[in-house]
């Protein structure tokens, strides 16, 4: 048995866009009690392909608008566009931004409000801070690095 996971935009003024996410294929027969549902590794992969497609529909969205030069208030246009990494709570994904340089002073800046150092997302980073204030408290209960109940 087999289904196409398609994502489908909505919202939108102009025809939606779609992107097949992942194909699924899982055996109808439940004889055995593993082939229920979908498996871990297949659950992990489609969350990180459903937010690869989501991110590059905000990006593209996000290279539509067109910032005004902030030295002579000209017109920008499309100058190259840079790869960065962010880690997201699913995954690190790609994002492809803009850099624009004006038409008329020649001036380059980067898009529109976007964060210049930003590596993740407030929402990784949460959880990331947890995790890692349970591991201390784990070790400090359970011994490990500490001597005597001391760190």
């Amino acid at each position: 048995m087999g289904w196409v996971l398609r994502l489908v935009e909505s919202g939108v003024e102009e025809p939606s866009g779609s992107v097949d996410v992942l194909e699924i294929d899982r055996p109808g027969d439940l004889g055995d009690l593993a082939n229920l549902g979908l498996t871990h590794a297949v659950g992990k992969q489609l969350l990180s392909q459903v937010q690869q497609a989501v991110v590059a529909a905000q990006c593209r969205d996000h290279a539509a608008q067109r910032p005004v030069c902030q030295a002579c208030g000209g017109v920008c246009r499309v100058k190259d566009y840079r790869s960065r990494r962010i880690a997201t709570l699913f995954g690190r994904v790609t994002v492809r931004l803009p850099r624009f340089r004006c038409a008329d002073c020649r001036s380059e800046q980067a898009g529109i409000e976007w964060p210049p150092q930003c590596r993740s997302t407030p929402e990784f980073d949460q959880v990331r801070a947890q995790l890692s204030a349970f591991l201390r408290l784990w070790c400090i209960n359970w011994g490990f690095g500490c001597r005597l109940g001391r760190v």
